[in-house]
């Protein structure tokens, strides 16, 4: 049974709950009664939601998004709002191109006060997967390069840019850039194949 309203509103912040605790326990401390009451408090909410598992009420892929690129994979870890991990992106489109704006926390960390480049390139899989779509063009990834010109910093403002390069036949190159302010962080190409159902 799909989740009313009410019950997606609810199951979304629940996410956006776990997703603040994540992110506090990547920097926690405390006393042993501090840590010992959290521990006591996250093994009855644990034991709570363990008897309401496999019970899901979102589903997993939803083509009508209403111009909500997140909708599409409600519970991707990427881009999904019911994923407690997934960075809190805004994403639209203009014209035939697609821009995601946000930043990441410590829970996306590789380096010190860097995101973690594997999150990097799960981004842009995610985003130019939606610049295929918002161009009609569905696709698989078959192969997906990331040039890092630069570290990409934590807990600051970023933005994605991502366009269709060109399509031939079942084939898909669109490609994409990340910018802090002016400066160039990465660049991504992405291969993808039309999908036929």
């Amino acid at each position: 049974m799909l989740a009313s309203d009410q019950q997606r509103q609810q199951l979304r912040d629940i996410c956006e709950q776990l997703s603040e605790a994540l992110e506090s326990s990547q920097t926690l401390g405390g006393s042993g009664e501090e840590l010992t009451q959290i521990q006591t408090t996250l093994l009855q909410l644990n034991q709570q939601m363990a008897a309401l598992r496999n019970r899901k009420m979102i589903e997993f892929y939803s083509p009508d998004y209403q111009g909500d690129f997140r909708n599409i994979l409600p519970c991707s870890p990427i881009t999904g709002y019911f994923n407690p991990i997934a960075p809190n992106l805004r994403i639209w489109q203009e014209n035939n191109n697609v821009y995601a704006e946000g930043s990441f926390g410590k829970i996306h960390e590789g380096p010190p006060n860097c995101v973690h480049g594997g999150i990097i390139s799960a981004v842009y899989d995610q985003v130019l997967a939606f610049t295929a779509i918002a161009n009609d063009l569905p696709g698989l990834t078959a192969s997906l390069t990331i040039k890092y010109r630069k570290p990409t910093p934590l807990l600051t403002p970023l933005r994605f840019t991502t366009w269709l390069e060109k399509q031939k036949d079942r084939q898909i190159v669109i490609h994409g850039e990340c910018h802090s302010g002016d400066t160039l962080l990465s660049e991504a190409e992405g291969l993808f194949i039309l999908y036929k159902k």
